[in-house]
């Protein structure tokens, strides 16, 4: 569980569980121990991001910029982290 209370604002991660499973997003906001909001710049923007619970996200070790953000920088910098499964 330790793990999952080493999560940053602009750290990269999988979703692991729900409908968005296999998805790559960018972690936004940090809410509590147990929850994050993430955003991916498609389907969860800036202004409409996913509250996800830590435990079912895959951290990356890569950290993004945050500042001056725009949903199509965030679609642009995860792009490399997305694999041939997801864009089906």
């Amino acid at each position: 569980m330790d793990q999952y209370n080493k999560l940053s604002i602009g750290q990269v991660v999988r979703s692991l569980k729900g409908r968005d499973a296999g998805k790559v997003a960018m972690v936004l906001d940090i809410i509590d121990s147990s929850y994050v909001l993430v955003v991916d710049g498609k389907r969860r923007t800036l202004e409409h991001p996913k509250k996800k619970k830590v435990k079912h996200l895959q951290p990356f070790n890569k950290i993004l910029e945050t500042e001056k953000i725009t949903n199509k920088k965030i679609r642009a910098m995860l792009r490399c982290y997305k694999t041939q499964k997801e864009e089906q």
